[in-house]
């Protein structure tokens, strides 16, 4: 998978369809990516709590010294945040997307440097959580924010687990969707 800038040096949003069983995998190649190239990552995480994700990482040999997590269940599933998190910001649940955006804002005043990326894991956990129409409000919300900023993103999907016509305008949102085989 080839997440880069342009020629302009100017980000891009991509949005990324994964099989079911590959999701995990694509998350931890997504994030090798990035850091390998010298970027900061900021993972929100719908899909896998912060303590399970961090595991996959270091498992998958991931330097975390970049890599900060806003995670969106594990407050929702236990009613705490993880103890000993590091680089984390623990939302209440991931239906509330107010303070999920106010925490992507505050962790990118934060950053000191323009090669940052955000992945998003994953829009179809989402939608557990959400409606479509909150979920595209949302998705362009983000998408917006990283354009003005000049801050690359990633959404990670499940092919064939959003509705045609929300596709649809997720695919506007983007500027390259890339479906990955296994």
């Amino acid at each position: 998978m080839d997440l880069s800038f342009n020629e302009n040096n100017d980000a891009k949003i991509y949005l990324v369809i994964s099989e079911p069983k590959n999701l995990r995998k694509k998350n931890s190649e997504i994030i090798t990516e990035i850091t390998r190239n010298g970027c900061t990552a900021i993972v929100i995480t719908i899909n896998d709590p912060y303590s399970v994700l961090r595991k996959s990482y270091v498992k998958a040999g991931i330097n975390l010294d970049n890599v900060y997590f806003i995670d969106a269940v594990t407050k929702y599933a236990i009613g705490k945040e993880s103890e000993d998190a590091v680089n984390c910001i623990f939302v209440t649940n991931p239906s509330n997307l107010t303070e999920i955006g106010i925490a992507v804002s505050e962790l990118l005043k934060t950053m000191n440097t323009t090669k940052v990326w955000v992945l998003l894991d994953s829009v179809n956990s989402m939608l557990i959580y959400i409606s479509s129409i909150n979920l595209t409000k949302f998705i362009h919300f983000i998408t917006s924010k990283l354009k003005i900023l000049n801050i690359s993103g990633v959404f990670l999907a499940v092919d064939k687990g959003i509705e045609p016509s929300t596709r649809m305008q997720l695919e506007s949102f983007v500027d390259e969707v890339i479906e990955t085989e296994e």
